[in-house]
C-alpha cells in the first residue's frame, strides 16, 4: 500500500491533493465530499532545440 493517495475535491472544483493514506486524514475529507482519484498527469512537455 502506498503512503499517499490523491484526492479530488468535491464537484471537481480546485486542485487534486496528495494526502497521507491514513483513515484520520482521508475519512473527514471523504465525509466532506472528496474522493480518491488517479494521480494527475503531467501536461508539461519539454522540447530540446538543437541548432547546428
Amino acid at each position: 500500500m502506498s503512503d499517499f493517495v490523491h484526492m479530488r475535491p468535491p464537484w471537481g472544483e480546485g486542485e487534486i491533493q496528495k494526502v497521507e493514506a491514513k483513515p484520520e486524514v482521508i475519512g473527514p475529507m471523504m465525509v466532506a465530499g472528496w474522493s480518491q482519484c488517479e494521480p494527475p498527469t503531467t501536461t508539461k512537455e519539454v522540447t530540446t532545440h538543437v541548432d547546428d
